[in-house]
């Protein structure tokens, strides 16, 4: 049986887009049927990155925003464990916990990745492929059967950053290489939960 792992997707964000990404996870686990055993941790999540808030409105010395960014860490640790641990390795009650699913490398094309960008609302994209190619890069909104693919770009560079993304949504990227007039098929699609 394949055990359900979850991912701490925040690394690379500022302080603002930790409270977001917490933000997310507490609203997910609070109320959640599926998780009864986390609604103290959601708690203290909530304390925890309502302390790194003010602490950010307040301009505190980089010591204490690191202090308090450290202290939110540890509890979405502590969270993600207690959610993988109640989720009895149900992809489908995992997935609604707000912490995104840990990428299998067997299901993910080692040629095309997606991760959170380095603020609230960006994905950086990021695809390999010979030299030579152009990249036609393509978005919708979850889910994916109901919408219509929209072009986010074409570019000559194997790498892009897309900007003005909804926080808390999540959105499906795909990438098509084009060289010398011959167009390869569009990736398999990768979900991003954006934060």
């Amino acid at each position: 049986m394949k055990k359900v792992k979850l991912s701490l997707n925040y690394k690379g964000l500022d302080n603002s887009g930790l409270v977001v990404f917490s933000k997310t996870v507490e609203t997910c686990i609070t109320g959640n049927v599926n998780f009864p055993n986390c609604a103290y941790t959601a708690s203290l999540l909530g304390a925890a990155y309502t302390d790194l808030d003010a602490a950010i409105v307040a301009k505190d010395s980089s010591i204490n925003l690191q202090s308090k960014r450290m202290q939110v860490e540890k509890v979405l640790y502590a969270l993600k464990g207690q959610v993988e641990l109640e989720c009895k390795n149900d992809e489908a009650l995992a997935a609604t916990s707000g912490f995104p699913l840990q990428a299998s490398t067997t299901h993910k094309a080692k040629t095309f990745s997606v991760k959170q960008g380095p603020l609230s609302g960006t994905a950086e994209l990021h695809c390999v492929f010979t030299k030579g190619c152009a990249y036609v890069w393509e978005m919708v909104s979850d889910p994916i059967n109901t919408g219509v693919w929209a072009q986010c770009d074409i570019t000559t560079v194997s790498a892009l950053t897309v900007n003005g993304l909804t926080p808390g949504n999540k959105y499906w990227f795909r990438v098509k290489p084009v060289k010398t007039g011959n167009e390869y098929p569009y990736s398999d699609p990768y979900m991003l939960h954006v934060i």
